[in-house]
């Protein structure tokens, strides 16, 4: 009994594999427990891109509200009029660039929808179940079909295979980098945004601070006491209006960092990482396809 070669286990084992393949990706294809999940992480994602655009156009209102606030002072009788506000027009600019970064966002995951959905189509689901268990008929009977060899059939498997794996699979692998990498930054910039929005709110809720001309002649002692309390109330206003410049400017850095963070996550969420993905899937296949089945 002679003992069986090395070359034929091989074989054996590969066929075995490629059986095993073709069956795992049948009946992924057919099933649907990918695109359920990929369904959620896609949801996730479209609700914090909404909420993060809404939260931009709301931080937006309050900027330009508190931009409007005027605190009057008279120190020594002259009026001066100040607007701390006009520190947040960078933040300001910085919004109105954010907001439409997001809307493009949306529009981007929109279109990931539509893909998401043509990727589920059950002719996409048939067409790729019936050419494995084509190319298993094939193997089993070791011949070429009548008019298509292995090669084509494996072309047509792996196009039909990229339609549709290449979408549900980018949404999954999309949300396992933002768990692992960005959620804490994405978490940490929208607390410190929420919080300045609110700040900047009561700021800007804040009525203007006029000193009231005297009504009447009053005597020099009366006159003399008014002028000292005008002046210590003038000074008290200028320590206020300093607190307030500082808070504002404070405010207007964080919200620039935090932006910028913010913008980093969507535009490696919704633009980079689904190109390079599809990428690296279109680099898979050409890979396969070199490769003598």
């Amino acid at each position: 009994m002679q003992p069986v070669s090395t070359e034929s286990s091989l074989s054996l084992r590969s066929r075995l594999g490629l059986v095993i393949l073709l069956l795992l990706v049948a009946a992924l294809a057919v099933t649907p427990v990918l695109d359920q999940r990929a369904a959620q992480n896609y949801e996730s994602l479209f609700q914090r891109a909404l909420v993060t655009f809404a939260l931009a156009r709301t931080l937006n209102g309050v900027i330009s509200a508190v931009q409007g606030t005027e605190v009057a002072l008279q120190p020594a009788g002259v009026g001066v009029t100040l607007t701390p506000g006009e520190l947040l027009d960078p933040v300001n600019d910085l919004v109105e660039r954010f907001s439409w970064l997001m809307l493009g966002a949306t529009v981007s995951l929109g279109v990931q929808q539509v893909l998401l959905e043509l990727s589920a189509y059950w002719l996409v689901q048939l067409t790729v179940a019936v050419l494995c268990l084509w190319l298993l008929a094939l193997y089993a009977a070791r011949r070429s079909s009548a008019g298509l060899t292995r090669s084509t059939l494996w072309r047509l498997l792996l196009i039909a295979m990229f339609l549709r794996f290449a979408v549900p699979i980018t949404l999954l692998a999309n949300e396992l980098v933002y768990d692992t990498f960005l959620a804490s930054r994405y978490a940490e910039s929208t607390e410190v945004i929420m919080a300045a929005e609110q700040e900047l709110e009561a700021m800007g809720g804040d009525p203007a601070e006029q000193l009231p001309a005297p009504e009447a002649e009053t005597g020099w002692f009366e006159g003399l006491s008014e002028a000292f309390s005008d002046t210590m109330d003038a000074a008290s206003d200028g320590l206020q209006l300093a607190e307030r410049v500082a808070a504002v400017q404070a405010r207007a850095a964080e919200m620039i960092e935090h932006l910028i963070q913010l913008s980093v996550v969507f535009v490696l969420q919704t633009g980079i990482l689904p190109v390079a993905f599809l990428w690296l899937f279109l680099q898979l296949g050409r890979w396969v396809l070199q490769l003598k089945p």
